[in-house]
């Protein structure tokens, strides 16, 4: 099984930190999205997860960039659910300690039905408008397929598809703890909590029904089973530091 293929529950979740990509060294933050708001659970081509980044298992030269999106597709129905060819998605990168991206990798999605959909992808390139006003730069003669990798004409490897979340979370227990922060998209079922059985509907349903997290051992991936949309460029590190020191800061975003 290649790279592209093997990366479900690896990696390291980077929602907005820095990663020295000469050593084996990555500082991390993590972050996670997930339908957080009525809007974006509404718009979910547009809803990123995570970021993982992490050197290649085949390649200590490369480096494997990760982005997820499109939250909460049910167990079984990842092929048959497409990007939305309304959103540009990109990976910014910054490699010169700016807090500016200098080079983006892009990737935009044509049709919408999951077995002929495409994707061009452009860069890494230095963009021509940076912070929240995004072009799609040229792309790269290279189009692939969904849920097929494929190579660029630089060398770098590439797949968009469906892959199952790999972002652990017990989100029962969150809301238990934090009931305020529940949205109105959907309610978990809230039951055997801390050993004992909580109503869905108490009397006041802002007040904690706990005040800690279970143990590892009792605690409930929330998210086993669903997938994600995912976006995966394996590529020489070279191309993204730029002859710096080594160490980059990435983030992603969706435009429409």
């Amino acid at each position: 099984m290649s790279t592209l293929n093997r990366f479900k529950r690896t990696g390291v979740i980077l929602a907005c930190g820095s990663v020295l990509l000469s050593t084996a060294l990555l500082v991390r933050a993590r972050g996670s999205d997930h339908a957080d708001t009525p809007e974006i659970a509404s718009s979910p081509g547009g809803d990123l997860t995570d970021l993982y980044i992490f050197p290649s298992p085949s390649d200590a030269n490369k480096v494997v960039l990760i982005m997820n999106a499109h939250p909460l597709i049910p167990s079984g129905q990842g092929p048959a659910t497409a990007f939305d060819p309304n959103v540009l998605y990109q990976f910014k990168i910054d490699n010169n300690g700016d807090f500016r991206e200098d080079l983006v990798i892009q990737a935009r999605f044509t049709g919408t039905t999951p077995g002929t959909q495409t994707v061009q992808i452009a860069g890494p390139i230095a963009p021509s408008r940076t912070g929240t006003t995004s072009v799609f730069e040229t792309p790269d003669s290279v189009t692939g397929t969904l849920n097929t990798p494929f190579t660029l004409s630089n060398g770098a490897k590439v797949f968009a598809g469906a892959r199952e979340d790999p972002f652990f979370f017990d989100l029962e227990q969150f809301y238990t703890i934090f009931p305020d922060r529940a949205y109105p998209v959907f309610r978990p079922n809230f039951t055997n909590t801390d050993g004992n059985s909580v109503s869905t509907s108490p009397a006041n349903p802002n007040q904690p029904q706990a005040t800690s997290w279970r143990s590892p051992a009792a605690a409930r991936d929330f998210l086993a089973g669903f997938n994600v949309l995912s976006i995966v460029v394996e590529l020489p590190k070279s191309m993204l530091t730029g002859g710096g020191s080594g160490k980059i800061g990435v983030w992603i975003t969706t435009s429409k």
